[in-house]
């Protein structure tokens, strides 16, 4: 990544976390925080601005090729996920939203959306067709591979608005059900098959899951 115009976060080990910051377009005494993470294909971050958000677009471009580590970091080590925390904490800090913080992500983006979301207390978090049970291939034991885990009946959590896989039932399509059954098992308030209508564009379904987003607001 070497575009000047890009910001970064950096950890003691100078590991650099990517992003870009959209801050809403009208100056006002208030306006939530979302986090834009996206799937495991190349990207670049980038800019989307609707409405009074700010809006942060990290990206994820460690492990191999670049592809993202899934929002977690490599070889069994999280940095990936500190950085992004840390950058949260930063911009809610710093905008005074902390208790207005929102999330959205697909696939690999849709587990990233949902960990951030539950470390970060956020308010809401929106994941399309999420991993929620992944491997581990370093042998390590970490409730992060399965985020089934992280629930329970004492923390508080967002609400979750989850849009699982329309097509034959798979492995994917399973452990979301999991994932919902689990919600309901701690009073954790879910939605399954919150779909916005196919083929209209990512900024077009970004737009109709905020507006979602703010009848929680109000």
């Amino acid at each position: 990544m070497t575009n000047d115009d890009v910001l970064y976060i950096e950890d003691e080990n100078s590991r650099k976390l990517y992003y870009n910051f959209t801050p809403a377009p009208f100056l006002s005494n208030f306006a939530p925080l979302l986090i834009i993470l996206h799937d495991d294909e190349v990207v670049s971050p980038k800019h989307f601005e609707y409405k009074m958000w700010n809006v942060l677009t990290p990206i994820d471009n460690f492990e191999h090729e670049n592809k993202g580590s899934r929002w977690l970091g490599e070889e069994g080590d999280f940095y990936v996920k500190d950085l992004l925390q840390n950058l949260i904490k930063q911009y809610a800090d710093k905008l005074e939203c902390e208790d207005h913080i929102y999330l959205y992500g697909n696939a690999m983006g849709g587990y990233g959306a949902i960990l951030h979301g539950i470390l970060c207390k956020a308010n809401a978090v929106y994941a399309g067709a999420p991993y929620l049970l992944i491997q581990d291939k370093y042998d390590t034991v970490s409730k992060e591979y399965d985020l089934s885990h992280f629930l329970n009946l004492i923390d508080s959590f967002p609400i979750f608005y989850l849009c699982k896989q329309d097509n034959e039932v798979n492995d994917l399509e399973k452990d979301t059900v999991h994932f919902v059954e689990t919600c309901k098992k701690y009073d954790i308030k879910v939605h399954l098959d919150f779909c916005p209508e196919p083929g209209e564009g990512e900024n077009n379904n970004l737009k109709k899951v905020l507006d979602m987003f703010e009848k929680e607001i109000t």
